[in-house]
């Protein structure tokens, strides 16, 4: 019998399958002679690509498709003379430039044998300095999409460059109405070629730029003001009190990757000052969410609350006739109080697009003389010129009939993002030539009858202008992938201005080199080397002189419900909402994947009948939302802090509706894999694209507007990483105080020693730190060798999610899908903790009344409550109880101090991650690579997609627990950097890319052997604490203490009560004793 058994992987392999025979061929495939290879005549030609050479020698896809160049056979053959660029097993970093309309940034680009793998900021040189957000980094996965066009198209199908050039050349010399749609062009090489284009073409030319996102009421504003259209730049390093209204700009509004670097550096309590933050905005933003005061307002309370202030900072522009809320008055209050005592040293802000609106923030910065010194207005931002008035205006001429002759889109989607796209879209079917230069056949390019693709941003040249002051490069990292053209020499060569050159085509190159040379006598290989020069400013011409002017028309609102149109931190418009790693990235705020969402106040909610609560098998409830005619039928989530009377919907969602093919992530699919089909037999959309819902006041897109909302039957499973809210008061988690008690009271008062009783040799019960107490042999990692460590100031970081981007690009962590998120099953190495207080608690994790307070009432966040971002990875514990519990021995300490996994040793009995305290650690329930249920979302089941994972980091199979490893691939590269230049590890050698990618710098990573390393101080500040430090399991992470700038005069009496009891008595006790209250002002919000 035993001789009989048969050992078989799946059914296909024991029944022997017809698929199963053609995948074991694949799998295994014939060995060539060398020989028989060579003789092939078709070696022969120099041209043969490395991709037909290796399928010779019987290399997978995978592998053929490895640098994805035409390069010459002979690359393919291990080098007899190398490149000197190119050592192969090792990282090539490039700097450059990233732009896509509505994020910049200066980056460095990582590849690995000729292909990008991972982005991370340029520290060194540029406008950023080194930050990027969550889409700069996820934008390298584009680059390997299989769902970018591959060739030029022509009425759907695929043709030759050669065949579109000349149809379209014709047309434009026979057009006697040609009009350009592109968002905002930054670039002056691209600029020049639309202006070649224009004087090429006979007949008349329009060039229209359209963003999805509008910032032109600001740019009105200021022509008003100021008698000239701009956006200026904003400092906020010189900002001691930053007034925010629902301006997120830690996160989508204007130029987050500067201001977030900024605000962060004056957010450090030790700094000589630090900045205090006030937010006044409907829905709970990122920056709302770290704000030193915020409350709830709705936009139709705006207008009110600006007079106020500025009836208060001046007093000639006093009003008898405002009315605000008590609450929000005493947050103007104290926000009126600290403009005055900064004075020019302040600055107000505006995310609202209503040209009457940004004249009273106008009037304010004014007032308190902020031009000059936070708001530089010769400094000129040149993003964000969109022209949406000349858009409607062209829309209205096409339903008239006066159609152009020719219409051309460069990174343009009029069709998705315009409130009326639908009506566009039938006008455009209408017009007789039609192009677009989209990457993706997307909602507007599958309309016209010309797609022309351009590359990907990793593969051309491009120069940028992004403010009157910086000019920048970007470089191609690899050689295109397709057939696809850069869109400057696309228009050159409609412009009979060039020629096609191919994949090897040097002609943006040569144009861009020619408009460096006119801006600039530097060095070009220098500045393609750092990315960027700085351009001496100019004579000022003539001077800006502020003006006050009539205040122009303000928004209308119904009486009744208000909506908000805001944009997430992943998906931002929607240009990426294809990215499988951005839909899985939980929203900082509310910890939602894969879906979109009405958010809505829960104390409201209650009240309507709606569900509060959700997990994996009980759902949220649904809703019908109306809005200027358009009505969705959306989910409800419970968002604390949404202000009453309000909800709000992202954009961004609801991508590809008439089965466009923009990429495989950005539908819907089923539990076991393949998508859900809509009422047209299409994939299903995320979302609904609430774009449609936007109305429009005198031709500027007002992103919030009044509306109805009626409950429905049904409820909708969603997928959320976090379904407890609120640290239900364990000060051994999170803790805060204010900034007057940190300078004012010792360490003891607001970060209390963990400490544990005992009985001395006298008998007598005495206090001892946990550190002194063990279960088990220290491990020696203590000054000996390196000890890896890492801290995180949770006053710096800000929940944006850029560490988890990059930390799952750089470590291959798997795409699971929304299905198995909402099991729990998320696979994320760091985990973005994001806490509510609660009523029953002073501040977040300690309680008001040890003597009344409430579990059950703590699980529930306050109705505007504060809010803490805590990233949660591996603790890499020196007491580690995941390596007790392991019975292989899967599990190991390092003698430099890191919980090691040995993958091919688990065997997934899950032990560890049951002992884990901190609950970081992941389980590869399946085979992600290779299970049908992940073939539409997991880019590693494409044979491109797996071109950006990293060959230094295992790929996990099924059965295998993992985590964060602290990126111990980049810790062996700096020790053999090191070791080869004969000189010990420093600092600037070894990072995590979590680290590297924070934009306020809040991890800080190193050796905590070496005493004076950045990590070794941060670890012994004063605010440094550990997370359950009294479970005694001596984590490698510290935390510091969160500090807010705000008045509380309850909560610094109960810090120092507590300090004069002396210290507590493990985790429950030291809550109870170390209660934090909130001040006036606070439980003003919370009752409002």
């Amino acid at each position: 019998m035993t001789n009989d058994r048969k050992y078989w992987k799946g059914l296909e392999e024991l029944h022997q399958t017809e698929a199963f025979q053609k995948s074991k061929e694949v799998e295994f495939p014939e060995q060539n002679n060398l020989e028989n290879i060579l003789s092939d005549d078709s070696l022969n030609e120099s041209s043969t690509g490395r991709r037909d050479f290796l399928k010779f020698l019987g290399f997978s896809v995978v592998a053929a498709t490895v640098a994805a160049c035409e390069a010459p056979v002979i690359k393919a053959i291990p080098y007899v003379m190398k490149p000197e660029n190119v050592i192969p097993g090792m990282a090539t970093w490039y700097a450059s430039t990233y732009y896509d309309g509505n994020s910049y940034a200066s980056i460095l680009v990582k590849t690995r044998e000729g292909r990008p793998i991972f982005i991370k900021g340029n520290k060194d040189f540029g406008l950023s300095k080194g930050v990027v957000n969550a889409q700069i980094i996820a934008s390298v996965l584009g680059l390997y999409d299989g769902e970018r066009l591959q060739n030029p198209l022509k009425s759907g199908k695929d043709t030759k460059w050669s065949t579109v050039d000349t149809e379209i050349r014709k047309s434009l010399a026979t057009a006697k109405n040609v009009v350009l749609i592109s968002n905002t062009v930054i670039s002056p090489s691209l600029s020049s070629s639309i202006d070649a284009l224009k004087d090429s073409i006979p007949g008349n030319f329009n060039h229209i730029q359209y963003d999805p996102i509008s910032y032109s009421a600001m740019r009105k504003a200021n022509e008003l003001n100021f008698g000239k259209s701009f956006i200026p730049s904003y400092n906020f390093l010189k900002a001691k009190t930053i007034v925010s209204f629902g301006a997120d700009f830690l996160s989508t509004w204007l130029l987050p990757t500067v201001f977030s670097c900024d605000y962060g550096m004056k957010r450090n309590p030790d700094s000589e000052w630090m900045s205090k933050h006030f937010q006044f905005e409907a829905t709970m933003s990122v920056t709302g969410s770290n704000a030193d005061y915020r409350a709830m307002m709705k936009p139709s309370e705006e207008e009110q609350v600006l007079r106020y202030i500025l009836s208060k900072v001046d007093k000639s522009k006093a009003q008898k006739t405002v009315k605000i809320s008590k609450s929000l008055q005493l947050t103007a209050d104290g926000a009126i109080k600290s403009l005055k005592a900064s004075g020019k040293e302040s600055l107000v802000v505006c995310g609202t697009n209503n040209i009457g609106i940004q004249q009273l923030v106008n009037e304010i910065n004014n007032c308190v003389g902020a031009y000059g010194t936070t708001i530089d207005i010769y400094n000129e931002l040149n993003m964000f010129q969109s022209e949406e008035a000349r858009m409607l205006d062209f829309v209205e001429e096409m339903a008239k009939g006066k159609r152009p002759d020719v219409v051309l889109f460069l990174n343009s989607n009029p069709v998705y993002s315009l409130p009326n796209g639908a009506d566009f879209a039938k006008e455009l079917k209408k017009v007789e030539t039609s192009i677009s230069m989209n990457a993706h056949a997307d909602e507007t390019a599958s309309l016209c009858k010309f797609i022309c693709p351009a590359h990907h941003s990793l593969e051309r040249w491009s120069d940028f202008n992004v403010n009157t002051r910086n000019y920048a490069l970007s470089q191609p990292m690899i050689t295109p992938l397709h057939n696809t053209a850069c869109p400057i020499e696309s228009l050159m060569v409609w412009s009979d201005s060039a020629l096609r050159g191919g994949k090897t085509s040097t002609v943006a190159y040569e144009k861009i080199k020619k408009t460096f040379s006119e801006i600039s006598g530097e060095s070009f290989e220098l500045a393609v080397h750092n990315s960027c020069i700085d351009i001496p400013s100019s004579p000022i011409e003539e001077s800006l002189v502020f003006n006050s002017t009539p205040i122009s028309k303000l928004p209308k609102y119904d009486k009744g419900l208000e909506i908000v149109m805001y944009q997430k931190t992943g998906i931002g418009s929607g240009e990426q909402a294809n990215n499988p790693w951005l839909q899985e990235m939980p929203d900082p705020i509310s910890k939602v994947t894969w879906d979109n969402y009405i958010t809505m106040n829960p104390v409201e909610m209650t009240k309507a009948g709606y569900a509060t609560t959700f997990d994996q098998e009980n759902g949220v409830s649904m809703a019908s939302i109306s809005s200027n005619g358009v009505t969705f039928n959306l989910p409800v989530y419970p968002s604390p802090g949404q202000a009453l009377g309000t909800v709000g919907i992202a954009l961004g969602y609801g991508r590809g509706g008439n089965g466009e093919k923009i990429g495989k992530a950005a539908y819907q699919t089923k539990e076991y894999g393949g998508y859900i089909l809509n009422e047209k037999g299409h994939p299903k959309p995320i979302g609904e694209n609430s774009f449609k819902m936007l109305s429009e006041e005198s031709k500027v897109f007002n992103y919030a507007s009044s509306g109805k909302l009626n409950k429905i039957d049904g409820d909708y499973i969603i997928a959320a990483t976090q379904i407890h809210h609120t640290v239900m008061g364990r000060h051994s988690i999170v803790r805060e105080t204010t900034k007057s008690i940190y300078d004012s009271h010792d360490k003891e008062s607001y970060n209390p020693s963990h400490t544990l009783q005992t009985i001395d040799e006298n008998g007598h019960h005495v206090e001892k730190p946990v550190g002194e107490f063990d279960l088990w042999d220290e491990h020696p990692v203590e000054n000996i060798g390196h000890r890896w460590a890492m801290t995180i100031d949770l006053n710096a970081c800000f929940g944006c999610g850029s560490c988890l981007i990059a930390c799952q690009a750089e470590n291959n962590v798997p795409v699971v899908g929304k299905d198995e998120v909402r099991r729990g099953r998320e696979m994320h190495w760091l985990r973005l903790d994001r806490y509510y207080a609660s009523d029953e608690e002073a501040t977040i994790g300690t309680r008001k009344d040890k003597e009344t307070f409430s579990f059950s009432k703590a699980e529930l966040a306050a109705a505007n409550p504060k809010v803490v971002h805590m990233p949660m990875m591996c603790q890499h514990c020196n007491h580690a109880p995941c390596e007790t519990v392991c019975p292989v021995a899967a599990t190991t300490h390092s003698n430099e101090g890191l919980n090691q996994m040995t993958y091919n040793r688990c065997i997934g009995t899950r032990y560890c991650a049951n002992n884990c305290p901190y609950k970081v650690r992941r389980f590869n329930w399946f085979n992600y690579p290779s299970y049908k249920k992940f073939t539409e979302i997991n880019p590693a089941q494409d044979d491109l997609g797996r071109m950006v994972l990293n060959p230094d980091v295992t790929v996990r199979t099924r059965g295998v627990m993992e985590k964060c490893s602290m990126c111990v691939q980049t810790i062996q590269a700096a020790k053999l950097k090191a070791k080869k230049e004969n000189r010990p590890l420093t600092d600037e050698d070894t990072s995590a890319v979590c680290g590297d990618s924070c934009p306020a710098g809040a991890i800080t990573f190193g050796d905590w052997n070496d005493i004076n390393s950045d990590v070794r101080k941060s670890s012994e500040d004063k605010r440094s604490y550990q997370a359950l430090e009294e479970v005694g399991v001596k984590p490698n992470v510290w935390y510091k203490v969160k500090v807010r700038n705000e008045e509380n005069d309850l909560l610094e009496k109960l810090q120092t009560e507590e300090h004069g009891h002396g210290s507590a008595h493990g985790t429950e006790n030291h809550a109870e004793h170390d209660g934090h209250g909130v001040d006036k002002h606070e439980s003003n919000h919370q009752k409002h």
